[in-house]
């Protein structure tokens, strides 16, 4: 690898990808790409009590058009949870949560 590279890489890394099963809580840092895993047919994302936490939406729905790319947003405070509702989980109205780590 040449060291322009090597400082382009470092000046621009690439966002860490979170795989996140579809009724999950998890914990991701700001700027993380969240890959939903285990959504087969149609389903939407929304929000729940809290601010939205993905870069698209609110209301992500499935699939997905594109290569449409969600992140964690960099404006979110760390140590706090977010909410958000998957439709297409067995228990609609309960919430599930990102945790904000960094």
């Amino acid at each position: 690898m040449t060291a322009e590279k090597q400082k382009r890489e470092r000046d621009n890394p690439t966002p860490p990808v979170a795989n996140v099963p579809k009724c999950t809580d998890f914990s991701a840092a700001m700027g993380t790409e969240v890959n939903f895993t285990g959504i087969t047919g149609p389903c939407t994302i929304s929000p729940g009590n809290t601010p939205w936490p993905f870069s698209v939406g609110p209301n992500i729905v499935f699939p997905l058009v594109g290569n449409t790319k969600i992140y964690v947003l960099s404006s979110l405070t760390v140590g706090n949870d977010y909410q958000y509702v998957v439709s297409c989980c067995q228990t609609e109205s309960a919430p599930h949560t990102v945790t904000v780590t960094g």
